[in-house]
């Protein structure tokens, strides 16, 4: 192989490899979408964790609305949860209602809490 098409063959191998590859960009985030059955066991228990990993004294009563979007494909396992959950202070008076995003990879592994935050 001669000097120049060595060259070459380095130069086009530098360009492919810095290109970077889908698995290494941002995943693809699908529209929310209201979840219709927001009394479904595993939504409940997914506010109630989001509850429980707060420092503030609250105590879960319910999640009263959810919306779901998936993460890389829309038809993946892979979302995240926007849960509006009603709770309260265990301290002093009142329920207060809650924004929660949780990214659950799948039903088995453990959640990642996002946000945790009264509504505006």
């Amino acid at each position: 192989m001669t000097t120049c098409s060595l060259l070459l063959l380095l130069t086009v191998a530098a360009v492919v490899s810095a290109v970077v590859s889908p698995a290494a960009a941002e995943p693809y985030l699908c529209p929310w979408r209201r979840v219709a059955h927001v009394d479904d066991p595993f939504i409940q228990k997914l506010g109630k964790w989001a509850v429980d990993q707060q420092a503030a004294p609250l105590r879960f009563d319910k999640v009263e609305a959810a919306k779901a979007q998936g993460v890389g494909e829309c038809t993946s396992i892979t979302r995240n949860y926007e849960l509006i959950i009603d709770a309260a202070n265990r301290v002093g008076p009142g329920d207060d209602k809650y924004r929660a995003v949780v990214y659950v990879i799948n039903r088995i592994q453990p959640q990642k809490l996002v946000s945790f935050e009264r509504p505006a």
